[in-house]
């Protein structure tokens, strides 16, 4: 049986002398880590979340002007097509011209030299002419 006497009060006593000796000792500086290693976690995580906003930011800026800089290359290349076809067009029309022009200078050589061979042909004929008439006839006319 329990019997209650004045031994109680010491072992209440050492109780307690040993659970403020725990608690000092032990129980605070456990604690007291753990709520250090908490704050840092808790500093780690907030690190790392502001580190990934900056990445999404620097990823969004990097897109944002990605994109940019294809459009004003898109720009840039209809502009030069642009530019190439009225350079294209512009010497398409020069060429035509000088063909055009080549072929009024070759057609008036070619009409000169049909006129001058039609000239000299007339006079040779006129020449056969009277050469044949001469020896028909067998006379001089």
């Amino acid at each position: 049986m329990i019997t209650i006497d004045a031994s109680i009060w010491f072992q209440i006593i050492g109780m307690l002398i040993l659970i403020v000796v725990l608690n000092s000792l032990l129980y605070k500086p456990i604690r007291q880590m753990l709520q250090e290693r908490e704050s840092k976690m808790a500093a780690i995580k907030e690190e790392a979340e502001r580190f990934e906003r900056n990445a999404d930011q620097l990823l969004e800026n990097f897109n944002a002007k990605l994109a940019s800089a294809r459009s004003q290359g898109m720009k840039k290349r209809e502009e030069l097509k642009a530019q190439a076809r009225e350079e294209e067009k512009a010497l398409i029309e020069e060429s035509t011209k000088e063909a055009s022009q080549k072929k009024q200078e070759l057609l008036g050589q070619l009409t000169a030299q049909v006129e001058a061979a039609r000239a000299e042909l007339k006079a040779q004929a006129e020449a056969f002419a009277m050469e044949i008439a001469q020896k028909l006839l067998g006379r001089a006319i």
